[in-house]
């Protein structure tokens, strides 16, 4: 390997200039001031980075591997092989904050679920909406079916459309 140096310091192995080696072995600290350009990076153990970290693509991970965020890894986003997770495992709730509205589609683009701050909240089968809430109550689209149990209607009137019955038997 070659070296290229202006200044070499015996004592501390101290180098001021550029090395130009095929291999390299350092054991201890590493202090790099500047820009470094490293284009592969293998590190076995942790990787401690202070200060902010800015990915240029994308943070590729495998099966089973987590994102783990907080103090003791209470909330963690990973992929199993078969089904995608976010499980919150601290202390407290898991709040999806949003500044206007949220919406949950599928990757087909098939709208599931749509709130709107200070609004009304949509939840759909199928892409068709079939419950919307407004200032006033709800509106369902479609049937109402109860399964068991008393259905309890207060302060209010039942209204049936003209051509339509109610069955009262039990």
């Amino acid at each position: 390997a070659d070296i290229i140096a202006t200044a070499i310091d015996t004592t501390t192995g101290t180098f001021s200039g550029e090395v130009d080696a095929a291999s390299l072995d350092i054991s201890g600290n590493i202090d790099v001031d500047g820009t470094t350009n490293l284009d592969v990076v293998d590190i076995d153990g942790t990787l401690n980075v202070q200060g902010e970290t800015t990915l240029q693509t994308h943070l590729n991970m495998g099966d089973n591997d987590k994102i783990k965020l907080g103090a003791s890894g209470d909330l963690e986003i990973y992929h199993d092989g078969s089904n995608s997770y976010i499980d919150d495992t601290g202390t407290g709730g898991l709040l999806i904050r949003v500044d206007d509205a949220l919406y949950i589609r599928s990757t087909g683009n098939e709208n599931m679920i749509f709130a709107q701050k200070d609004g009304q909240v949509r939840l759909y089968h199928d892409n068709s909406q079939k419950l919307n809430t407004s200032s006033s109550g709800v509106t369902v689209t479609g049937a109402i079916t109860a399964s068991s149990g008393d259905v309890t209607l207060t302060d209010g009137n039942l209204v049936v459309a003209s051509g339509h019955g109610i069955d009262f038997s039990a």
